[in-house]
């Protein structure tokens, strides 16, 4: 059953604390465990003191659950389905909004609540039936939830080599390392209330983390030991991509005979209890070819890094040992010419979203922009400039955690629609830093 006892103390932990003071306007700096032993009697007491109070403000740390997995899945998520029981009525008004933005809307709407009964996945299916056992809500609620919540989801993700400098963390191996950074925005605000930050246990020891959503079982920013992964959301098929093959995979998601995206990913960071994790080289050896929605997948070893444009069966890969950032627009796109952005919103007009496209498009461009600034000037400021559209520029000039907090919380990184922000170190296999934002910024 998911508990809320707190981490125990870590070599992480001193690590976040030597960047707290960085954090003067409340940025909450946290660092958990690997794997720390949890003992039985710690876990009753945390038991014992209930549920978790969120304070609402500008910006606060998530609570944390611990997820047994050692539990039947039916169990596992017991604990935070009672927590936010009364936050889960918000899923049937995000269900009719996620609806009321595809063409047919109301006959989608009436398929939809009666197709909707399973995922692919038996285990993840058995803890959305555990979900629905306490929460009252309706089966097709809390499965659209897990299949359609990457839909209009910006994010900004990527990974950077740490090196020596002033605002490097003093730590004899903080240079050895890349660590992965990410900001979520989506526009449906009534979600930042359930943004939680998830432990995974077996035998009582952390194995992976994960920041998402109370109701969610999949994965959209996750970390183990070995693999930090985060998942961003794309408008478009490759071109030489039908729509109507777009079309028919989703389908064949939503009734559960093919993998959501946020399933696979969890695949990546949970192996079953008697599977070998999948390492960075493996699943850059298979995903690419594996059926999925396209979208946009940053991968972290603390070595290498990677950003994945997903198409059905295929990807772009952009590799580096240095620096690596993706948000929610292709590579070749920042070259288009006025008539290619004129046939990108014509394709989309059939939704009646073809203003919204290029919003986004637009939107993601000065994103990545700003992010590749902020690390041409960080990595050497005399060679802005050569900071390459494919991040392979060489971090020379001291970046440290601080330099990356501070790229997190610029605008337009962080901006109105922004749900949390967060720094992975795969190598430790934890969060260096985290932070949820319960309201607009302004």
């Amino acid at each position: 059953m998911a508990s809320t006892k707190p981490p125990l103390p870590s070599k992480m932990e001193a690590r976040a604390a030597s960047v707290s003071s960085f954090c003067s306007t409340g940025a909450q700096v946290t660092a958990t465990e690997s794997q720390g032993d949890i003992s039985a009697s710690q876990a009753q007491a945390a038991d014992e003191k209930g549920k978790p109070k969120v304070t609402l403000g500008e910006h606060t740390r998530p609570p944390i659950y611990y997820v047994n997995l050692d539990l039947p899945p039916r169990e596992r998520y017991k604990d935070i389905g009672e927590a936010y029981k009364d936050e889960f009525v918000k899923l049937a008004p995000i269900f009719d909004e996620v609806i009321g933005i595809l063409p047919y809307k109301t006959f989608v709407s009436f398929v939809a609540r009666r197709i909707l009964r399973r995922v692919y996945n038996p285990e993840e299916q058995e803890e959305i039936k555990g979900l629905v056992e306490v929460t009252g809500l309706a089966l097709h609620l809390i499965i659209a939830f897990n299949t359609l919540l990457d839909t209009l989801m910006a994010c900004t993700s990527g990974a950077v080599r740490l090196g020596e400098g002033p605002d490097g963390v003093d730590s004899p191996d903080n240079t050895d390392r890349m660590v992965h950074f990410r900001t979520l925005d989506w526009g449906m605000d009534s979600l930042r209330s359930l943004v939680i930050h998830i432990c995974y246990q077996r035998g009582g020891v952390t194995v992976a983390q994960a920041l998402t959503y109370a109701g969610f079982v999949g994965v959209l920013t996750g970390v183990r030991q070995g693999l930090s992964i985060s998942l961003n959301f794309r408008p478009a098929a490759d071109e030489t991509t039908s729509v109507a093959r777009v079309i028919f995979h989703k389908a064949l998601v939503l009734l559960g005979f093919r993998r959501s995206v946020s399933s696979q990913l969890r695949s990546f960071l949970l192996p079953g209890p008697k599977e070998e994790p999948k390492t960075f080289s493996e699943i850059l050896g298979k995903f690419p070819t594996t059926p999925c929605t396209p979208c946009y997948v940053t991968l972290c070893d603390g070595i290498s890094a990677a950003f994945l444009e997903k198409d059905i069966t295929h990807a772009n890969i952009t590799n580096s040992g240095e620096f690596v950032c993706g948000t929610n627009h292709d590579i070749r796109m920042e070259a288009w010419k006025p008539a290619e952005y004129d046939a990108f919103t014509q394709g989309h007009r059939i939704s009646g979203r073809g203003g919204a496209a290029v919003d986004l498009l637009d939107d993601s461009q000065q994103r990545k922009r700003c992010i590749e600034r902020m690390y041409g000037a960080a990595a050497n400021p005399k060679a802005l400039r050569r900071c390459s559209r494919t991040g392979r520029g060489r971090a020379e000039g001291g970046i440290g955690v601080k330099t990356v907090i501070s790229w997190c919380q610029a605008w337009p990184i962080t901006n109105e629609c922004t749900h949390f922000s967060c720094i992975m170190d795969p190598k430790e296999g934890g969060f260096i830093w985290l932070k949820s934002y319960l309201q607009k910024q302004d």
